[in-house]
């Protein structure tokens, strides 16, 4: 049987190192030695999300750190706007729904870039309290520019909470220098480790939202994990074996630099790009980011696409869902991906175009 090969937005391929700390018997974690390798991990986040801010640990996924933002730093009061560009900006007007958080939605359509004048004039007639953003909307593969966003989000004086769990590591992300207020990751995308841990990084203007307003979770109750971690503990058993795994994985970022991280991530994007420009496919977002690329399909079903790479090459790339099935497919540059990987990948999918493997469909706009 073929390789394995994944090319999925999360989770990716993990370095062989990396997999084998998966193999170790987790320590105990409530003694000295294990609260020192905990604020070695939370100075590794820091550096990851280029803040000078506080960093939440949590066990958990994406979604679950998006949760603990809107229940810790939002409640009835607040009045929110939220830049919808898919799947997962949707996922924040889900949230603020649960939990009752006023909002409105600029829904910009897919794969398009939001009009910046027209954000500031919103934020400026309304009396909005917090913006919320993906920074890179994973469903269609888009880049906002949260640095644009971040200067305009202060200039109203916004709670500014980005979703950045697919960008960090892949493209440049500087917290601190972009204003934000509220950032989010997890360990299964271009930080490239197993799905599990999820972390909120703030500043000292959201710090001082947090302890200011009553706890809503108990297990998300992110003044419980500050003040926890500052002896290097966390509020309840954390996933002993990812915090092991990731701190193997800073201790890489570290060596070989966030710049050169980012650099591998655009050149891979682009040459994939470069090598598929002859075929039936279109890059669909206006401003791609280098973790992903989604590709429209001219002529042929992308779902069908999906299943041919997985049946007969036994390469896996993301679908998608919706109005987007027949029409988008994903294609990640995330994780320990080789050359060899990656020349099996454009092989297959020129065999499958040039060779009409797909049900073809009518061309639709998007």
């Amino acid at each position: 049987m073929e390789k394995l090969r994944l090319f999925t937005p999360g989770p990716v391929s993990i370095e062989e190192h990396i997999l084998a700390i998966g193999e170790e018997q987790p320590p105990y974690n409530r003694t000295e030695e294990f609260s020192k390798f905990t604020h070695v991990l939370l100075d590794g986040l820091k550096y990851v999300f280029q803040t000078e801010g506080s960093v939440a640990l949590l066990t958990g996924s994406g979604t679950a750190a998006m949760e603990a933002s809107v229940l810790n730093f939002l409640d009835a009061k607040d009045k929110v706007l939220v830049i919808n560009g898919g799947t997962f900006g949707q996922r924040w007007c889900d949230l603020c729904d649960v939990h009752s958080i006023s909002y409105d939605e600029i829904e910009v359509p897919l794969g398009a870039d939001i009009d910046l004048t027209h954000l500031s004039d919103l934020l400026l007639n309304n009396r909005y309290t917090a913006l919320l953003v993906n920074a890179h909307e994973t469903s269609t593969g888009h880049l906002f520019d949260i640095r644009a966003i971040g200067m305009i989000a202060r200039r109203h004086r916004v709670l500014f909470i980005v979703d950045a769990i697919s960008t960090i590591c892949a493209d440049q992300f500087s917290m601190d220098d972009w204003q934000v207020d509220v950032a989010i990751l997890s360990s299964h995308k271009a930080l490239a480790l197993p799905p599990g841990l999820s972390f909120v990084a703030m500043n000292e203007r959201a710090t001082a939202r947090l302890v200011s307003r009553p706890p809503k979770s108990l297990y998300f109750n992110l003044n419980e994990y500050l003040a926890n971690q500052q002896r290097g503990q966390l509020p309840y058993t954390p996933a002993i074996g990812l915090m092991m795994q990731l701190h193997q994985r800073l201790h890489d970022i570290r060596q070989e630099t966030l710049p050169a991280i980012v650099l591998r991530h655009e050149q891979r994007a682009e040459s994939f790009r470069h090598a598929i420009k002859d075929l039936a496919f279109e890059v669909l977002p206006l401003r791609p980011s280098n973790a992903m690329t989604a590709l429209s399909c001219n002529g042929l079903d992308a779902f069908q696409v999906v299943e041919e790479l997985r049946n007969r090459h036994n390469i896996f790339v993301a679908p998608n869902a919706g109005n987007l099935k027949s029409k988008v497919f994903r294609i990640a540059h995330m994780g320990a991906q080789d050359e060899a990987d990656i020349t099996s990948l454009i092989s297959a999918i020129r065999g499958i175009a040039s060779q009409g493997a797909c049900t073809s469909v009518e061309r639709v706009e998007i």
